[in-house]
């Protein structure tokens, strides 16, 4: 659907789906190709695989009770991008006009001239019930069904009267927090208290679960058993079938943490050998743009420690248009192999690898090898490791430190299970084992393996015994150690 062809940029509003395999082919080629992604915190992660790698990511938050930007604001800002001359994608799970603020968005866009499409998404309000074993819809039980938002703006409230007297399947999305109030409501406008009712939360992810009740007595089951938000309020006679699908058992229960993009780097090497992958990601990545110099060309050297690093810096280097003709006469060391392959991604090969893929090693051989009057830029993470800077110092080296990114963590879902038991359990960096230790607990024989020394050594200061190392520290070296081609203890 098109509106007002104009000259500036366009718009397209995608929905991503609720959950993995739910991205639609058509919006996979629109993110293939954008330009800019305006994203939401529920976008599953298989949604934000697929944006362009050189285009613009830009979180916009939208959790429920917790906006990191105001509509309005997100208004202004796809209204600017496209007359940038762009190709802005606003990502959003679930389905863009079922109650995800689309249709402000296009009438946003449409005052101000700007060509918007729509791409439909997978609405969570009849996929997580599906996926749990629930149809909306059943001969004899409920011939039609209602999607209601469990929280309105300027606290309207909803007609509950007319809510009652549906025979139907009532749908509550984001209603979690009014859980009590929705079935003391419908109770006290006639339904019957013994109405069957589910709370189904997590859907599509590892920690999903499904609490199941009727409208008297399942406040008092969310409160014992943990509901947690995302969650659907489901309720009607077909939550009282007793459906429960069939669950693939994966032979070897891999669990894997860290970065969405960690996490999805390492589900695909593992898929290549037939493996599937659990994946946890509570960690994220804030790009801090603003702190590269603008003479960032007059260093000899650039620095990287991470693939993070590599991928961000020509993420930014693209969106601000710069030349690569200025990167001519630049350097380019990296930590290890896998910061190497994605430099050569980008069109450039590392000049100078430790044989040793640690931050103490680089900086030493950097140490050895930068002349005097040498300067190197170092392009990492806001929390590196002391010991790059720490060689550097020693050797009498200039060096400016830039922290290109900030990782913070991840908001996860909160009520679920805190001990895991994978027989695997892959890490990505000393961050992402503590972060996971601050929520979970791992059984004793559960197989620990690390993408490097570093993170092993936190793993076992964490209290893991079955440490391993993958000897190529990458994904697909993580890949290699589960084949038994390649692990240190």
């Amino acid at each position: 659907m098109t509106e007002n062809k104009g000259p500036a940029g366009e718009v397209w509003l995608v929905g991503a789906g609720c959950g993995r395999g739910l991205l639609t082919r058509e919006g996979r080629e629109t993110l293939a190709r954008a330009h800019t992604v305006l994203y939401d915190a529920l976008v599953p992660l298989d949604g934000l695989r697929e944006i362009n790698p050189r285009a613009e990511w830009l979180p916009v938050g939208k959790r429920s009770g917790r906006h990191s930007m105001d509509q309005e604001s997100i208004n202004g800002l796809l209204i600017r991008k496209a007359r940038e001359g762009k190709m802005v994608v606003r990502l959003k799970g679930g389905d863009s006009f079922v109650f995800g603020r689309g249709g402000e968005e296009a009438l946003a866009l449409q005052a101000a001239g700007i060509s918007w499409h729509v791409v439909p998404g997978v609405s969570s309000s009849i996929a997580v019930p599906e996926h749990f074993g629930i149809p909306v819809t059943h001969r004899g039980l409920a011939r039609s069904f209602t999607v209601v938002t469990g929280h309105t703006r300027d606290g309207q409230e909803e007609d509950w009267q007319a809510l009652a007297r549906l025979q139907g399947t009532l749908v509550f999305l984001m209603g979690l927090e009014r859980l009590e109030t929705i079935c003391r409501r419908l109770i006290l406008e006639g339904k019957a208290p013994d109405t069957p009712a589910s709370i189904l939360c997590g859907g599509y992810t590892s920690q999903e679960i499904r609490l199941d009740g009727t409208l008297a007595d399942l406040p008092e089951k969310a409160r014992a058993q943990g509901a947690f938000a995302p969650a659907i309020i489901l309720v009607g006679p077909v939550a009282g079938l007793g459906l429960r699908p069939a669950r693939e058992d994966d032979p070897e229960k891999i669990l894997v943490t860290g970065t969405p993009v960690f996490c999805g780097e390492v589900a695909r090497a593992l898929a290549s050998v037939g493996k599937t992958v659990t994946e946890l990601p509570i960690l994220e990545l804030e790009p801090l743009f603003q702190n590269i110099p603008e003479d960032f060309d007059r260093y000899g050297w650039l620095v990287f420690t991470s693939r993070n690093g590599v991928r961000l810096f020509f993420r930014w280097f693209r969106s601000a248009r710069q030349d690569f003709r200025r990167l001519g006469q630049v350097r380019f060391a990296c930590i290890g192999q896998g910061t190497a392959e994605e430099l050569a991604d980008q069109g450039f090969q590392a000049d100078l690898m430790p044989e040793v893929f640690t931050a103490e090693d680089l900086g030493r051989l950097l140490g050895e090898t930068l002349e005097a009057g040498d300067r190197c830029l170092l392009l990492r993470a806001e929390e590196g490791s002391p010991d790059l800077v720490r060689e550097l110092d020693r050797a009498g080296r200039k060096y400016r430190d830039v922290p290109l990114y900030r990782i913070r963590t991840r908001k996860i879902l909160t009520g679920a299970e805190t001990r895991l038991a994978p027989q695997v359990m892959i890490f990505g960096s000393g961050r992402g084992v503590r972060e996971f230790f601050r929520r979970f607990t791992l059984a004793p024989e559960t197989r620990v393996l690390c993408i490097g020394p570093v993170t092993a050594r936190a793993a076992r200061e964490a209290g893991c015994s079955q440490v391993e190392t993958a000897a190529i520290h990458s994904a697909a070296g993580i890949r290699d150690a589960l084949e038994k081609k390649g692990s240190r203890p």
